[in-house]
């Protein structure tokens, strides 16, 4: 008499795949965890699923702060308004203004963590506005594009700047630049080390996109 072998035990279990869950489902659920408990097990919890379902869909901890600071940053954006009806220059200004400030506002978690781009609903609003005055003043859509990601690399790079000097109160890298002067005369590099003593809590955003603008001035002649 042959045994009835129970057809769960004839073939291995597969792992299965981890419950759906969405992107807008781990953010919602990181809102409501203090920043100092935010952790995948926190989140895990929040949402009613395995840890491992999270992994699955942002990696690590460092994706998940990824997640959750681009969350904070478009939050941020969607409370600005461009000026209607203003010069490109002017609208270049405001959009730089904004992506600074939206940085800034996330505080120094978005100095450790890359933004993916301007991608939010905010962001994009946004930018189609910028690109639309732009090539309104007689800029070619490309170079609209070009000016758009100059321009938002700046004010990133100017918040971080900023983020940055107030743990360190140092600039980038003004720290090495400035232990070498000290070792050597003072009278050999006068101007240089004029500019390193400068450097600490220096903005630079102003001057950067205003010599952006000044050339795509003399580019729009052309």
């Amino acid at each position: 008499m042959t045994a009835q072998v129970d057809s769960d035990d004839r073939a291995p279990r597969r792992r299965g795949r981890p419950r759906r869950i969405s992107h807008e489902q781990i953010v919602e659920a990181a809102r409501g965890i203090a920043p100092a408990e935010l952790t995948m097990q926190a989140v895990a919890d929040a949402l009613g699923v395995d840890r491992t379902a999270l992994h699955y869909y942002v990696g690590d901890r460092d994706g998940l702060l990824e997640l959750v600071v681009a969350d904070l940053f478009d939050t941020e954006l969607r409370t600005v308004e461009l000026p209607a009806h203003a010069d490109w220059r002017e609208v270049l200004r405001a959009y730089a203004s904004a992506v600074r400030d939206g940085v800034l506002r996330c505080g120094v978690t978005a100095t450790n963590f890359r933004l993916r781009g301007i991608g939010g609903t905010a962001g994009l609003a946004l930018a189609e506005r910028v690109l639309v005055v732009l090539t309104g003043a007689g800029f070619a859509v490309d170079d609209a594009g070009r000016i758009l990601t100059l321009v938002a690399g700046i004010a990133m790079s100017a918040a971080h700047d900023v983020l940055g000097s107030a743990e360190s109160r140092l600039h980038h890298q003004t720290p090495e630049v400035a232990r070498a002067l000290n070792e050597l005369p003072a009278q050999d590099f006068p101007l240089l080390s004029a500019v390193v003593a400068d450097r600490p809590g220096a903005d630079d955003f102003d001057f950067n996109l205003g010599v952006v603008i000044a050339g795509l001035e003399r580019h729009l002649k052309l």
